[in-house]
């Protein structure tokens, strides 16, 4: 993916994930935000997800309390993958979003 389109397509992502995280009541209360290409969340207990993305990996990382993981683009699939399991970002995100305010979520 070029750069430009990578990070178009990456910023587009994280206000996606953002826009769709806010409707949930169980994440309501939580701080969220954007800052320079940076999704930050912090749970009421502390722990922290952060999604940011990577220009010169061509990916989005997620730092989360289970561990780095890190996601590429795949066109076939339309969807951002995780290099090591394949499992996808908004899985990935739903089963950490999840586990951190205690309900059931689905992007």
């Amino acid at each position: 993916m070029a750069d430009i389109s990578f990070s178009l397509h990456a910023e587009q992502t994280l206000e996606s994930l953002l826009e769709r995280m806010s409707e949930f009541d169980a994440l309501a209360d939580l701080d969220m935000d954007i800052i320079d290409g940076v999704l930050t969340l912090e749970f009421d207990d502390g722990g922290k997800l952060i999604l940011n993305r990577q220009e010169a990996a061509s990916q989005i990382w997620l730092a989360s309390p289970e561990g780095p993981a890190h996601f590429g683009y795949d066109a076939d699939r339309d969807a951002w993958l995780n290099d090591r399991t394949g499992e996808s970002l908004t899985d990935t995100l739903n089963r950490v979003l999840s586990a951190g305010c205690g309900e059931t979520i689905r992007l």
